[in-house]
């Protein structure tokens, strides 16, 4: 008897473990404030490029009202308006000469305005009026002026705002300029109809507008952007974009008056806070790439990750000692029990036992085990090698009996060739058939893997076959059909069903189809409740005579099958020409079966012709 060991050791390695993975709150604490600083910098940062996107779209609006404001004061000078409705005869160079200094005058009080670039005054005479940064107007764009005039036309507002175009004064040396277009109109007198009597332009510089915005106070590799109603680049930090249109799908995104979104731009992840101007439609956009917002945070991340992996080294050594000390005898004993499945438990030498704990102790007892699994292996392969010669023998007897039934039905054979007599051949026949479905039961039991049980299904398929062949059934005109369930039968059982169902298929062969009658034989085993089974056969021959009464008869076959169903601790019922029926003649057979083997309802075989 082995001593018990003291306990110790395994609880103060456990709790020393548990200490260990302590530490893992501080890294989730670590992580999770890296995360919320990070979510929360992200969202200030929007907000904070939203409320400067709608800074810079106000001082886009005020810039704007100053050049509306400019455009009022000019298109509302009499003078000038007088002027330009003045037919083309009625001008003269002193006309000229006075309305272009009456603008200039006028442009002087607003000298002030950063950004402008020109005045131009396109009379529908052809005229044209210039005040800006050259006085050489010989080269007009015309298709860009006749663009400006029919977009102003159509245009309700006081001022038509154009956006980013080409210059329409070739010789400036500003090539592109925004550009904002007002009709000058007055009363015709003769159909008190507005009718337009001038373009008026005034072109704003896009490189003042590029220097405000570049001031804007945005993070590395954030910027902003600008979209006149067209969706033509009006300020962005790269120069060489400005005029440009920007992509369908891209324009597409802005469906409100402000809003935020991320959005993949340049194969990067973008925040885009937004906001459009109610005066021009035009878009101001803040881009702010989510890198750059996390780029800060990432002093927090860096810190964590160094902790996490320090955490993670002290875990690792703690794991690797609670392995070695824990797990690994415990592994050990694991695959020596795989080992158990395989490998005799005597050819393994005991495992070895260091310490005084509780994994000690454990390797004792498996140790103890194995003491004693080598005796019970060495008792299972005696009884192993008795229940060998036992089943041996057991094969040998259902043989044995095989093969004297088969010496009956051959004996039986030899004296039905001496036998002239009618009658007396039948007595033999039947005889003969009832032996032989004896034999093929005990035959079955020898060739089975079970010694105990057979699938009756598989016998009532063979004894049928014997019996077509026996009767030389005509199968064109006798057919006969299977509904079986496979059903294990034990002995007791097997016997009497196998003779009961050799008299009723004998009989259905023999007397139902009389007079070349043509008709059907079915056979049907099936399970109906648990322990309980039913065997019917059925046929559509001649029916039985009226005055037969099957419990109580003379012949000795239905005498037999009424034993053969008390026996059985059955109960049996006949139909006779039932008109419900297709089958005249019904014999159904209820009884237990063993409860040792449960109905086996995975193969059912359908109905179908046998020979």
């Amino acid at each position: 008897m082995r001593t018990r060991l003291q306990k110790s050791g395994i609880i103060q390695q456990f709790i020393g473990y548990l200490i260990f993975l302590s530490i893992l709150p501080v890294i989730v604490i670590g992580f999770t404030a890296f995360h919320t600083s990070r979510t929360i910098l992200q969202q200030e940062t929007i907000r904070y490029t939203l409320a400067l996107v709608c800074n810079q779209r106000d001082y886009l609006d005020l810039q704007l009202e100053q050049i509306e404001s400019l455009i009022a004061n000019i298109s509302g000078v009499e003078e000038i308006r007088h002027v330009l409705a003045d037919e083309a005869d009625t001008l003269n160079t002193f006309t000229a000469l006075a309305t272009q200094a009456r603008i200039g005058y006028i442009l002087n009080g607003y000298s002030n305005l950063r950004g402008l670039v020109s005045i131009d005054i396109f009379t529908v005479h052809n005229a044209h009026y210039h005040v800006g940064d050259t006085l050489n107007v010989e080269n007009i764009r015309h298709d860009v002026h006749e663009d400006l005039f029919q977009r102003a036309l159509q245009n309700n507002g006081f001022v038509t705002w154009t956006g980013i175009e080409e210059n329409v004064n070739v010789n400036s040396s500003h090539k592109k300029v925004i550009t904002a277009a007002k009709i000058l109109q007055t009363t015709d007198h003769q159909t008190l109809q507005p009718r337009p009597i001038a373009l008026f332009l005034v072109n704003y510089s896009v490189a003042d507008l590029y220097d405000h915005f570049q001031q804007a106070n945005l993070d590395d590799n954030a910027y902003l952007m600008v979209l006149d109603g067209q969706n033509r680049v009006v300020y962005h930090p790269d120069q060489a974009l400005l005029g440009q249109f920007v992509s369908d799908s891209f324009a597409q995104l802005f469906t409100s008056v402000e809003g935020t979104f991320i959005q993949e731009v340049d194969d990067q992840a973008v925040a885009i806070s937004y906001v459009r101007s109610a005066k021009s439609g035009w878009l101001v956009l803040g881009l702010v790439p989510l890198q750059t917002l996390t780029a800060k945070t990432a002093s927090i991340g860096r810190t964590t990750l160094v902790m996490s992996f320090l955490c993670f080294a002290i875990i690792g050594f703690a794991a690797f000692l609670y392995n070695r000390d824990v797990v690994l005898p415990i592994r050990t004993i694991t695959h020596r029990f795989q080992q158990l499945q395989t490998m005799p438990a005597a050819l393994q030498a005991p495992l070895p036992t260091h310490g005084h704990d509780e994994i000690a102790e454990l390797v004792q007892w498996f140790n103890a085990f194995q003491d004693s699994l080598i005796a019970k292996q060495q008792a299972e392969a005696q009884i192993q090698a008795s229940l060998l010669e036992k089943e041996i023998l057991l094969k040998e007897i259902h043989h044995r009996v095989k093969n004297n039934l088969q010496i009956i039905s051959s004996l039986l054979n030899l004296q039905l060739e001496g036998l002239h007599d009618p009658a007396a051949r039948a007595v033999f026949e039947d005889s003969k058939n009832r032996v032989r479905s004896m034999a093929l039961i005990h035959e079955q039991l020898y060739q089975s893997p079970n010694l105990a049980h057979i699938d009756f299904a598989e016998y009532v398929t063979s004894l049928v076959n014997y019996l077509v062949r026996v009767y030389r059934v005509d199968e064109s005109r006798i057919r006969v059909h299977l509904s079986l369930a496979s059903l294990y039968m034990g002995i007791d059982t097997a016997v009497p069903c196998g003779l009961i169902l050799n008299e009723l298929v004998s009989n259905a062969f023999k007397h139902a189809f009389t007079d070349d009658r043509q008709g059907d034989v079915l056979i049907t085993l099936q399970p109906i409740a648990k322990g309980e089974a039913t065997l019917e056969v059925s046929d559509n021959g001649v029916g039985l005579p009226a005055t037969i009464d099957v419990q109580n008869t003379a012949s000795l076959g239905l005498q037999l099958v009424a034993t053969l169903v008390r026996q059985l601790k059955g109960t049996s019922h006949t139909a006779n020409w039932d008109p419900d029926n297709a089958y005249h003649t019904v014999f159904t057979i209820t009884f237990p079966v063993s409860t040792r083997k449960e109905f086996l309802l995975d193969e059912t075989r359908p109905l179908a012709s046998s020979g």
